[in-house]
């Protein structure tokens, strides 16, 4: 009966055939998770789990789960829930952290049992994002990538790569004069131009950086979307295999696309930088260092690509933060501007990376730009392989575990007046018992980002370079935006909605007068620096 049915349903339309499998499936699946959670439930631990908003028998709490915009409310929960936040998903537990104290205990001083990833099964799997270095679950692959990165890129080498960033942060700030517009495209070819000649070396840069920022953009976009948006394929894996053809199956063409992007990522750049290595014409790069120690591999490959992916993103994202401030608050503008005068004897050349201990106010306006209004309001979720108890609940192992950065970074308890951009919080007597923003952004535990040094080290430069040579305003005609009033993009990196009416207008009393710098070149003599008149 069951057989005819069905062969006269597959008759009249494939489609109504694979929608009844479908639910056939959905509902199955629904019913055996619900039966091994009344199961567990004898052998759960006698703590409490945290609480959270009630949840249906079957689905959990899938009908209150955000589609987007889930930083909003994520903060919706936590003033009703408080410091951790407890969600089920079908087949996810999952916990939202709100509080500093929180994360340290569970994430810093735990780190060997809640370093783990689960990132959504589009992003993952539908998308080919496996090899990413930033979520490999802890293990030797893992650590043999950090171990390269570090070795390239950490607080001992990074400093080899100060003329190559100062030498286009120059370009840079050729590119922006008189600019007008949203310049985070600008940053974001910049930047990743500055890392592609890091990772792989300047010849290499020349040829490809056109068609990698390309790859990239596209690929990062893509990657952007899947992280702050709900799939149903995240909890019912078998829908991968519906035919990208079928309507409502636009989940499996970008998962297409996005695979095909990850692949010219991955191997243009790297098999390029081996034939010029074995050439002996790669030059000073990261690639050169990782291969000389290490030797080619699949990991060095990966280690490299995730170097420009995550780098060129996180970078800019965070310049555009510097940047808003500048906009949105002129006399802290001001104040940035005459200390980097002050440190560049009076404004005779340009800034140097060197200079940076001698810019405390414009350090403070750095960490109080990834503090204020986080550009990255929810950090990439851990999840712990092994059951933990803290504040008296109980969270079992395999929870995903959201860190609600803009929360953390705005705490009233911590900041006091969190809403306020004021910089002068890291200049005071209290300010070494302050989080520094930079480490919440940046990760916990063994997840902190293997690139955080280079990141700052480039967007700082790029920052006070730009507050010294430009006045950041509105368009004329346009009035400076209120920051009380600021709309903010929703993704992974929230910028500015209204920035689109900046403009750079070059500061008439830096420099020489009436002139315009041309070229920085950079030699074994010095910076020599050209201006036009």
């Amino acid at each position: 009966m069951m057989e005819q049915a069905l062969d006269r349903l597959a008759a009249e339309s494939p489609l109504k055939l694979a929608g009844v499998t479908l639910s056939v499936a959905t509902i199955g699946y629904l019913l055996v998770q619900g039966l091994k959670k009344l199961t567990d439930k004898s052998s759960a631990s006698k703590l409490p789990a945290p609480p959270g908003p009630p949840r249906h028998f079957l689905l959990g709490n899938m009908s209150q789960f955000p589609k987007d915009h889930f930083y909003q409310r994520f903060c919706e929960w936590q003033k009703e829930y408080g410091d951790i936040v407890s969600i089920e998903l079908p087949g996810t537990p999952m916990i939202v952290l709100n509080s500093y104290e929180v994360v340290q205990e569970l994430l810093n001083k735990r780190p060997n049992t809640t370093a783990g990833r689960k990132i959504g099964y589009m992003a993952l799997e539908v998308m080919g994002s496996q090899w990413h270095t930033t979520v490999l679950q802890p293990g030797a692959q893992h650590s043999y990538q950090r171990k390269m990165l570090r070795r390239a890129i950490g607080p001992q080498r990074v400093g080899s790569h100060d003329l190559v960033i100062e030498k286009n942060v120059t370009k840079l700030m050729l590119t922006l004069q008189k600019f007008e517009g949203n310049p985070h495209r600008t940053f974001l070819q910049a930047v990743g131009g500055i890392v592609i000649e890091i990772t792989y070396g300047n010849k290499l840069a020349t040829v490809m950086t056109k068609d990698l920022s390309f790859w990239n953009n596209e690929l990062q976009a893509l990657l952007n979307r899947a992280f702050v948006s709900f799939w149903f394929v995240d909890i019912f894996h078998f829908l991968r295999f519906i035919p990208s053809w079928m309507p409502g199956a636009e989940f499996r063409r970008i998962g297409d696309r996005a695979t095909w992007l990850s692949k010219q990522v991955r191997y243009a750049p790297y098999e390029k930088a081996k034939e010029l290595h074995a050439a002996g014409e790669l030059g000073h790069s990261l690639t050169a260092d990782i291969l000389d120690e290490f030797g080619p591999s699949d990991d060095a490959m990966d280690a490299l690509a995730i170097m420009y992916m995550a780098g060129s993103d996180t970078t800019s994202a965070s310049i555009m933060a510097f940047v808003d401030a500048l906009l949105l608050f002129p006399e802290i503008a001001k104040k940035v501007s005459e200390e980097v005068n002050r440190a560049t004897d009076g404004g005779a050349r340009l800034p140097r990376i060197s200079d940076r201990p001698n810019l405390p106010y414009s350090e403070a306006v750095w960490k109080e730009a990834f503090r204020w209004n986080s550009f990255t309001p929810i950090a990439i979720p851990h999840v712990n392989t092994q059951d933990e108890v803290i504040n008296g609940y109980f969270i079992k192992a395999g929870t995903v575990i959201n860190v609600n950065n803009g929360f953390v970074l705005n705490d009233p308890r911590i900041w006091g007046d969190p809403e306020t951009f004021r910089p002068e919080r890291f200049l005071g007597d209290d300010a070494k018992s302050l989080p520094n923003p930079l480490n919440v952004t940046f990760g916990f535990g063994n997840r902190v980002c293997a690139g955080m040094y280079l990141a700052d080290k480039i967007g700082f430069h790029v920052g006070t370079t730009i507050a010294a040579l430009y006045d950041v305003c509105p368009l004329p005609g346009k009035s400076r935006p209120n920051p009380a009033l600021a709309e903010y993009t929703d993704g992974i990196f929230r910028c500015v909605i209204m920035i689109q009416c900046m403009y750079m207008r070059p500061l008439s009393n830096q420099y020489p007068s009436g002139c315009e710098l041309a070229s920085r070149d950079d030699s074994s003599q010095g910076i020599v620096e050209r201006w036009t008149c």
